[in-house]
């Protein structure tokens, strides 16, 4: 019995990398006591994480987005603005503000213009207008899908630097206008929600 429990301190106290080794897990086999032995084996088979909790892990915040790789002249040509009544008839809810961000001119990729619309705590959607043509269409981000959505873009550039929480997480991801269409870059994590509201 004072084998046992001698055996028992010294795994207790050991604590350490070295409380999984297999002569630990031998030496628990050998207590007599079935209470002693089951304890044994229970501070054997802890993580030695368990001690110590670490900190939530974050992410490194991505490299500054490069605006100038996908530089585009800004247009300069007459406002086209949207039809409400025919082709852009399902964005008219909205009118007021998509023709006010329309009269205001291009804001990216040269001759389009992003217009954030809040919809609700932390929810913002985005219509896109061409203003060559006036033609209304609906951005690849926002809704309650990409809660507190954050894009930086600017109007001589196809790029859209963007920062958004989902599924309770801060991500980031870059989006380019092809000409046509957005394509969506890689999602990256950059850690718990809060990440995204500590940002500048």
């Amino acid at each position: 019995m004072r084998t046992a429990l001698a055996a028992l301190a010294l795994i207790v106290a050991s604590g350490d990398a070295q409380a999984q080794s297999a002569s630990d897990i031998a030496a628990c086999r050998d207590v007599k006591d079935s209470l002693l032995r089951l304890r044994c084996f229970d501070d054997v088979s802890k993580p030695a994480a368990q001690a110590a909790p670490s900190a939530p892990t974050v992410a490194t915040q991505p490299k500054a987005p490069d605006f100038a790789a996908y530089a585009v002249a800004p247009y300069r040509g007459p406002i086209g603005l949207p039809d409400f009544r025919g082709r852009d008839r399902q964005h008219a809810s909205y009118r007021t503000r998509i023709l006010a961000g329309a009269k205001a001119g291009p804001n990216f990729a040269g001759h389009l213009t992003l217009v954030p619309i809040g919809c609700g705590a932390g929810c913002v959607f985005v219509p896109v207008v061409d203003v060559q043509t006036g033609r209304v269409f609906d951005s690849p981000l926002g809704g309650e899908d990409q809660l507190s959505l954050d894009m930086k873009y600017q109007v001589n550039s196809r790029l859209i630097a963007a920062r958004y929480i989902a599924e309770d997480r801060c991500k980031f991801e870059e989006i380019v206008w092809t000409g046509s269409s957005f394509q969506r870059g890689a999602v990256k994590d950059l850690g718990e929600r809060e990440v995204c509201w500590a940002a500048d």
